[in-house]
């Protein structure tokens, strides 16, 4: 019964990942990858640590659910919080991707691979994760009553590959090849594009923490 409901979560994170994640997710990863020159070794840096802080979102959210602790629970249901949160790890990461392109044009010394540009690249995963939908809801709602602790992190687990396989092929295979065409095809403009990256992604931070666009 308890791998059957696994298996039913798991086809509902897939289907919720192929739809909404994709879209709503796109104002915030095309300009990091595009500031990386949107290879696929840079994409992938990108996007494994915020795939991990997706997944490891889950299975936290599922843990809560089970231990049904009221206060946290309070918390992350606080849209505008998360927000806040989100807004200032994306300001942060603008601050770095300029930094980076501003110090050197050697992709050696890109930001996003120290443990600093990870770290914020798996909060910014943490923070997706935290959007309280019925997907999630359903996912929360089966770990609360799971019969053991093993059995909530397994469906956070399951949930969270389920929400981010086909999310993850999308923007390191689609979405990253579809960028870099363009910065070739625009290639007198690849300085500019790329240095404008980190501002439009500065002000997707803003707009955020503001609570003008919610992912």
């Amino acid at each position: 019964m308890e791998a059957m409901t696994l298996f039913s979560l798991f086809i509902v994170a897939l289907s919720y990942g192929a739809t909404a994640c994709m879209l709503t997710c796109m104002p915030l990863l095309s300009p990091i990858l595009l500031a990386n020159s949107a290879t696929r070794q840079q994409s992938l840096r990108v996007l494994l640590p915020i795939s991990l802080g997706r997944i490891s979102g889950y299975i936290f959210l599922s843990l809560i659910a089970y231990l049904g602790a009221t206060m946290i629970k309070t918390l992350i249901s606080d849209t505008e919080l998360i927000g806040y949160l989100l807004g200032s790890v994306t300001l942060i990461l603008a601050g770095r991707l300029w930094f980076s392109l501003r110090v050197s044009a050697s992709c050696c010394s890109s930001s996003l691979n120290t443990p600093q540009g990870n770290m914020a690249l798996f909060m910014t995963g943490m923070f997706l994760s935290m959007s309280i939908c019925a997907p999630v809801i359903t996912m929360m709602t089966l770990s609360a009553t799971s019969t053991s602790i093993g059995w909530a992190i397994a469906y956070g687990l399951a949930f969270g590959l389920g929400a981010t396989l086909l999310w993850f092929l999308f923007f390191s295979i689609v979405l990253t090849a579809i960028l870099k065409e363009s910065l070739s095809h625009l290639s007198n403009y690849r300085n500019i594009l790329q240095h404008a990256a980190p501002l439009i992604l500065a002000g997707v931070g803003i707009a955020i923490f503001n609570g003008w666009i919610h992912l």
